[in-house]
């Protein structure tokens, strides 16, 4: 079954090399990358290790996303389980 979740990616303060990932829907659901692409895998490979919670949570949509998190880059991610 797939599933679609919005996923808010941020450069890290810290140290600007990396891009972190959170997932707002699922509690605990953070990933960083060392590039965008990087990250977008990194975030599939989190929501396929998250398999039980994936299939339990209620994902928002984008726009509630995006409204939540005006200043983040916000994408959806899929995956199939």
């Amino acid at each position: 079954m797939k599933y679609s979740f919005p996923a808010v990616f941020k450069v890290d303060k810290e140290d600007s090399k990396y891009i972190n990932v959170v997932f707002p829907d699922i509690f605990g659901a953070v990933t960083f990358g060392e590039s965008m692409d990087d990250a977008r895998y990194m975030a599939k490979d989190l929501l396929i290790a998250l398999e039980d919670e994936v299939k339990i949570a209620r994902p928002s949509s984008f726009e509630e996303t995006a409204r939540n998190f005006p200043e983040y880059v916000i994408e959806m991610v899929e995956v199939d389980i």
